[in-house]
Parts: C-alpha cells; sequence; structure tokens
C-alpha cells in the first residue's frame, strides 16, 4: 500500500470546537481505517491541519473539513468504490459525531 498520509481533516486555526470534532473523527478513523495512514498535525496540542478555508472560517458550527483518501491511486480508488471501504468512510463519520457530541 501507498505510503503517502491518505486522509486528513481541517479545522481553523486557534482552539475551536471544531478542533474537538477532529479529534473524535482522527480517533474514529483510527478505528475504520487501520491499514491507512492519517496525516496529523500535533504541533498545537491536536491532529487536525489548520487552515484559513472559507468554508471553515464562515459556518456558523463546529467546522471540519475532511479528506478521505485520494482518487491519485489504484488502491484507494479501489477501496473508495468498495461496498466495504464507502462504509468505512460512512461509519467513521458517524462514530467520530458520535463520540464528539455523547463522549
Amino acid at each position: 500500500m501507498d505510503e503517502r498520509p491518505r486522509m486528513e481533516l481541517f479545522t481553523t486555526p486557534g482552539q475551536t470546537r471544531a478542533d474537538s470534532l477532529a479529534t473524535a473523527l482522527y480517533e474514529a478513523a483510527e478505528d475504520w481505517l487501520p491499514d491507512h495512514r492519517l496525516r496529523k498535525d500535533n504541533t498545537d496540542g491536536d491532529p487536525d491541519i489548520e487552515s484559513n478555508f472559507y468554508v471553515l472560517r464562515h459556518s456558523s458550527c463546529p467546522a471540519v473539513l475532511t479528506e478521505n483518501l485520494f482518487q491519485d491511486n489504484r488502491d484507494d480508488v479501489a477501496f473508495l468504490e468498495s461496498g466495504e471501504g464507502a462504509q468505512a468512510i460512512i461509519n467513521l463519520h458517524v462514530e467520530g459525531i458520535f463520540r464528539y457530541l455523547f463522549v
């Protein structure tokens, strides 16, 4: 399998409620995508990558932009197109949101 990071999550700079949501999503991703590397930036104490994307800055709720694998290699495309892969992506988002809200 390709050794490049295959999933990454973005929030806005600084500490916001989105950081907690992103952390919950990363934890769920580690459970649902154990064979895929996650790109993290722990320099500020949490794993999300911070960026000033417009869609994140102009949201009234905690906003996380998730990049769920990439269609630049055959392994990721095959996984994303499979029932197993699609369900894993769905499950990690549902579980991550659940963890954020209730755990």
